[in-house]
């Protein structure tokens, strides 16, 4: 264990567990048969932001500078990994195995297989096993994709990349590239019509192929995944929350969270990515309340742009979709201000003097948790529903009609998991990772203050505002199951 207050540390997280009972004794009602909320949302909101609240003020008590050595604590598994450089290589090579098997099968089932999406293997394992379930275990598990990189794979094993001399990485460009890819892959996940079916999905792996290998032979295959790789920064973003962190040959236990403390600020391109994945999975959330339907109403209804709509129909644009994509650029947009805004208030309440970009980059991170739960919370029913599909799929991946395994005739389970389950695991997915927030937050406010009341004070701020996220996740995810 590396030396550091295990002492307080240790008697911090507990503390936060006992602040839950303020929760639990809120929503310790017993369920009738018929799925309904026991309470009002009103309650559960305003609970969930007590819980927040008490989180605050115990982190404050007990996480301060004369106590604070370092908040990753972590134990080296020694008997974790199999010793010796050949039987960890042995192991690389398989999971690369696996990564590039696998994609080639989605290639090639997008192909030649069935253009029916419910029977072919190739968009259930991409949009539900590889974009939601492999998330959930790189987030509480460890990092596994760069061994499983089927791209990464490739172009090591290829010659081709194999070049002595590669283009440094402009500086200046940061993390832009991700972030305009990122954009338009949650456009195709959550606007488009078409990426589901098995025919355009093959088109857009391929053409993501070799944008990808194209950035790998001018930049380097390890410098274009570390700067310039979409799905590498967004596993590694979440990679840094999970229970255990492969460094150097060695596994190490830690803290949830731990892993995305830092010391130097982020770059503004990647605090914007940041603030894109937490907007996102929002967005889709959105989507799915009657605030959004209340807004359609408004713009179907308001005569200004009525005429406006009718001629951009009438030239075969559909308006859905453009309303849709309009949104998915505001939101992130919005968010990120209200982000900076608060950001700039703590730096004003806390007396220091550092530029808004600068602030923002050191409490971004904190937002990841944030944003890990909101997936988990947002994507469990759909993951445990939607995902029984690779089942049958698994023996007939072509939809040719084998039975492989003898699995084809599966039928989905749809009580495996319920509204109340989902409801419950959503409260705690976001009142948890609003807690672990909070405590990064508070972290990186001690690197950068002088002295206890500077932090404290410059907290109140981004409290005040991961207790209105909070309330606002909570209403977000209550919606399909209160209206």
């Amino acid at each position: 264990m590396r030396r550091l207050g295990i002492k307080s540390i240790c008697t911090l997280l507990l503390a936060i567990a006992y602040s839950h009972l303020i929760f639990n004794t809120v929503q310790a009602h017993s369920f009738g048969e018929r799925y309904d909320l026991p309470l009002p949302l009103s309650m559960y909101l305003t609970s969930a932001a007590v819980v927040v609240l008490v989180s605050f003020v115990i982190t404050a008590v007990f996480l301060r500078q004369s106590r604070l050595a370092n908040l990753s604590p972590y134990i080296e598994l020694k008997s974790f990994l199999p010793r010796g450089s050949l039987s960890r290589k042995i192991i690389t090579s398989i999971l690369q195995l696996i990564g590039v098997t696998l994609f080639a099968l989605t290639l090639v089932t997008a192909y030649v297989g069935d253009n029916n999406t419910f029977n072919n293997f190739s968009p259930t394992f991409v949009w539900i096993i590889w974009w939601v379930g492999f998330t959930f275990i790189v987030a509480l598990v460890g990092n596994f994709w760069p061994a499983l990189n089927p791209w990464r794979t490739l172009a090591l094993w290829s010659h081709l990349f194999k070049v002595k001399s590669h283009r440094p990485y402009p500086e200046k460009l940061g993390a832009w590239p991700v972030v305009i890819i990122f954009i338009i892959f949650a456009w195709l996940e959550l606007i488009a019509q078409g990426p589901e079916t098995p025919k355009v999905l093959f088109w857009l792996i391929t053409i993501y192929s070799f944008y990808t290998w194209l950035g790998m032979a001018i930049f380097g295959i390890n410098n274009w995944l570390r700067h310039g790789d979409v799905f590498s920064h967004f596993f590694n973003l979440f990679g840094r929350f999970a229970l255990f962190n492969v460094k150097s040959d060695k596994v190490q236990l830690r803290l949830p969270g731990s892993g995305l403390t830092h010391d130097k600020p982020l770059h503004f391109s990647e605090t914007f990515f940041v603030v894109l994945l937490l907007s996102t999975v929002s967005f889709d959330g959105i989507l799915e309340t009657p605030l959004w339907k209340n807004l359609l109403d408004f713009i179907a209804e308001n005569q200004l742009i009525r005429p406006l709509l009718i001629d951009l129909q009438g030239n075969g644009i559909d308006i859905i979709t453009l309303i849709k994509s309009l949104a998915l650029l505001i939101v992130p947009c919005l968010l990120l201000s209200v982000f900076l805004i608060f950001c700039y208030l703590s730096v004003k309440t806390g007396g220091k003097k550092m530029s808004l970009t600068e602030a923002a980059g050191h409490y971004v991170l904190s937002l990841v948790p944030i944003a890990l739960a909101y997936h988990i919370a947002h994507y469990i029913f759909y993951l445990m529903i939607a995902g029984q599909q690779i089942i049958p799929l698994l023996s007939d991946p072509f939809g040719y009609g084998w039975d492989i395994f003898g699995t084809k005739n599966y039928t989905m389970d749809i009580g495996v998991i319920n509204a109340k389950t989902v409801w419950f695991i959503s409260i705690y997915a976001i009142i948890i990772g609003h807690i672990i927030a909070v405590v990064l937050a508070h972290y990186s406010a001690i690197k950068i203050y002088q002295n206890h009341k500077q932090t404290l004070m410059s907290q109140i701020p981004m409290l005040i505002l991961m207790i209105a996220y909070t309330m606002l996740s909570l209403w977000i995810l209550s919606q399909p199951i209160v209206e």
